[in-house]
């Protein structure tokens, strides 16, 4: 069984050979594994040898290729002019000593918006990026979003549309080794991405009809984004669900959450791919609320200490036909333990998680720059030893 075939019948819950071993494969292992630090702009643009060589990483270790990094990752989001000049764009760089700071400025008839966004290199091979000042800090921020915003399609993908193209060099060149997946924001995220998260959680108290449009109108940017994806045949959408983690609650997720994933996954399952919900961290409290939204599968389930994800509980409760992915922690003990706790953790997951299927072995994110390669390999070759069907 080819890896494409073993990937795509895991999510149709079919019967496979093996667990698929995909770990969360970043960029910075990418730089590492062949010495090639990065610098901002090059970590922001994706450059085309970036998927290429994933492929060749994963090779390495014996990987299963759920290729995450073929194409755009944050910067779809980045905003562009619009051809009728009611939505100009301005970028300035600066860099004050410790890191780059990214100014946006966007001019209407009506108003300018202001987004400041800081990059850091936190170690040799990984930069990590924050926005620390909003687009919408008032109603009427958002009213010139849906006045004047141009569309996706005619606005951030005209700017990096070559960058999407890279979906289909890279998927040419993977063949049937596996599968692409391609990044969108859930609901929630995407909303981040121009509101402060303090004022979201309050938003929905505060100003239910506020939230409920901002919500609305940003769930449709998912929408235009879906289809792009499906547009370069990427086989599966990742939609990011870290930020409405089980910290939200049980009620606001389910009155201010939930029906705008849901409408999310019913979005990409209608351009014919698989989703996956990305929540890599607790989970406990809403991770029954999942079985409602339709999603094909639930990542990273993460374990304590970085999480509260109980694997038995996750098990027992979780719909038979959802993919569960992770489940191995990388922050700690990927990274510090020996070979012989590695493949004993390994096996203990994975036989557990057979006597439901449809599994995915991974880690519940991905990893610092010093992870040990003799780590990963002992992941990966307990995964192909103790996977098997």
């Amino acid at each position: 069984m080819n890896g494409r075939e073993r990937l795509l019948k895991t999510f149709a819950g079919e019967k496979v050979d093996r667990v698929p071993v995909c770990p969360f494969v970043h960029f910075n292992s990418i730089y590492r594994h062949f010495s090639i630090p990065p610098s901002k702009q090059n970590w922001r643009t994706n450059l085309g040898w970036e998927g290429e060589k994933t492929i060749e990483y994963s090779e390495y270790f014996d990987f299963d290729h759920l290729h995450r990094l073929a194409a755009p990752y944050t910067h779809i989001y980045n905003e562009a002019s619009s051809d009728d000049g009611k939505w100009d764009v301005e970028v300035d760089f600066k860099n004050d000593g410790k890191k780059d700071i990214e100014l946006t400025t966007i001019k209407t008839p009506d108003r300018k918006l202001r987004q400041v966004k800081e990059y850091r290199q936190v170690s040799t091979y990984t930069y990590v990026e924050a926005i620390t000042e909003y687009y919408i800090k008032e109603p009427e921020d958002l009213e010139q979003f849906i006045k004047y915003q141009p569309s996706y399609e005619a606005g951030t993908y005209s700017m990096i549309k070559e960058e999407f193209d890279n979906f289909q060099i890279v998927k040419k060149i993977l063949g049937n080794r596996g599968v692409i997946s391609g990044f969108a924001g859930g609901a929630f995220n995407m909303l981040n991405g121009y509101r402060n998260l303090e004022l979201m959680m309050m938003d929905p108290v505060t100003d239910p009809g506020f939230y409920k449009e901002m919500i609305d109108y940003f769930t449709d940017r998912v929408f235009q984004l879906v289809d792009k994806l499906a547009d370069h045949e990427v086989d599966i959408v990742e939609t990011g669900g870290n930020l409405a983690t089980g910290g939200v609650g049980e009620k606001f997720f389910t009155e201010n959450v939930l029906t705008y994933e849901k409408a999310i996954a019913e979005k990409i399952h209608s351009r014919g791919m698989y989703d996956i919900y990305h929540n890599c961290g607790d989970a406990d409290k809403i991770m029954h609320l999942y079985n409602q939204m339709g999603i094909n599968a639930w990542g990273y389930l993460t374990p304590p200490p970085f999480g509260d994800v109980d694997l038995d509980k996750a098990l027992d409760i979780m719909r038979n036909d959802m993919v569960l992915i992770g489940n191995i922690d990388q922050v700690e003990f990927l990274k510090n333990s020996s070979p012989e706790q590695i493949e004993e953790r390994v096996k203990e997951v994975l036989e557990k998680a057979k006597k439901r299927g449809r599994f995915i072995l991974s880690t519940s994110d991905w990893w610092t720059d010093d992870m040990p390669y003799e780590n990963l390999k002992a992941f990966s070759k307990a995964g192909h030893k103790y996977g098997k069907y």
